[in-house]
């Protein structure tokens, strides 16, 4: 099988879409090849053709990015053509008239519905935009959500979905022995990715005024920073006087991120309520699944059913600094409950949650819609 991945908007190296979809397609035996924007950084394309595109921002990354990646895709002539951007939408049906028997899937990453309203634009300009993504898919051949929750957002489509979750791919971290990590001196309340106001960083960081002093733990944000959010976090922590606390970190190399976040007490993933936040999963989840660590989690859909299913963490209102902080002296407390749920957590990503299951969905999905 030929399969075509296609982004104008993501990295050449994304998790999603490079790291797993491509690079485990290409372990099953497919010739697969991704049109994305050119980088200058080195490239390791484990069996993957990339085709490139100019690197634009803004409207014209948008609009001409999205044409150029079409074209190019065109003269590829695949099987399968999975796209990833809702800026292609516009353009993707010229795939089906050049090549009337390619198959065309559309990659739903995120509830763009709600996101349109984040941007600041008015309530009915997303409701719109659902319906134009819902009359485009029908026009193609199938669609790919990263949840069940988000699935249901499409009941109006007639073509065939399927559930891709952001899940680890274990094969690609077979050298990381996790076991021989040993965990931070201080136990560490952890929290990785790009932090700011939506992931609630600094009701965070509040919450450690709240646990009491006679426990020993210290506070890591490990990532990316929104401008400005450093200062915030900081300037939070002494006004609570909890300053010595709070670390602040940058992303390391992938491997070494892994290795990072298995030195941790637990691991955070707080949202703010919106409905976006309520249909989604985050990759960090599964990472600290992997890692062995508990998570504390935001009490949304999605976040609950993986936590009740693999008893690896808790479950809280996150609004509330003092409820984190509830949560965080429970496993400070009960490190041996701690070590249970990290465990948990670790055999589903190896069972029910691995993505080895969603590769085998996706590549029977593909093969699927070929047959139809």
């Amino acid at each position: 099988m030929k399969v075509c991945h296609i982004s104008s908007m993501h990295d050449f190296h994304d998790a999603r879409i490079y790291q797993r979809a491509c690079v485990g397609l290409v372990r099953l035996g497919h010739e697969v090849h991704f049109v994305v924007s050119r980088h200058n950084e080195a490239i390791q394309n484990e069996g993957v053709e990339f085709h490139w595109i100019k690197n634009r921002q803004g409207w014209r990354r948008r609009w001409f990015s999205s044409i150029d990646a079409v074209n190019i895709a065109i003269g590829l002539n695949a099987d399968i053509y999975h796209f990833h951007d809702p800026d292609l939408l516009p353009h993707i049906l010229k795939i089906k008239r050049k090549l009337p028997k390619a198959k065309i899937v559309y990659d739903i990453h995120e509830n763009y519905q709600v996101r349109f309203q984040q941007w600041g634009f008015p309530i009915i300009l997303g409701r719109f935009f659902q319906k134009y993504q819902i009359r485009k898919i029908n026009q193609l051949d199938g669609f790919v959500t990263t949840t069940e929750t988000m699935k249901k957002l499409f009941s109006e489509v007639y073509k065939p979905g399927v559930v891709i979750r952001n899940s680890v791919d274990t094969h690609r971290l077979n050298h990381l022995n996790i076991a021989e990590v040993l965990p931070f001196e201080t136990p560490t309340i952890y929290t990785s990715g790009t932090h700011s106001h939506s992931r609630l960083v600094l009701q965070t960081v509040q919450s450690m005024k709240y646990l009491p002093k006679d426990l020993n733990f210290r506070m890591l944000f490990a990532g990316r920073y929104s401008p400005g959010i450093e200062e915030k976090l900081i300037a939070q922590a002494k006004k609570d006087g909890t300053s010595k606390l709070l670390f602040l970190e940058k992303m390391l190399p992938w491997a070494e991120n892994f290795r990072r976040t298995a030195k941790a007490m637990c691991g955070c993933v707080f949202y703010e309520d919106n409905l976006n936040n309520q249909v989604t999963l985050p990759n960090r989840v599964y990472e600290y699944m992997f890692c062995g660590i508990p998570i504390v989690v935001s009490d949304y859909p999605e976040l609950r059913n993986i936590i009740n299913m693999a008893k690896c963490g808790v479950i809280i209102k996150s609004e509330e600094p003092n409820d984190i902080a509830e949560a965080f002296e429970f496993l400070l407390r009960n490190p041996e409950k701690a070590i249970e749920m990290g465990n948990n957590g670790r055999k589903a990503i190896f069972g029910e949650f691995g993505y080895h299951l969603d590769l085998d969905n996706l590549d029977t999905f593909y093969t699927k819609i070929l047959n139809s």
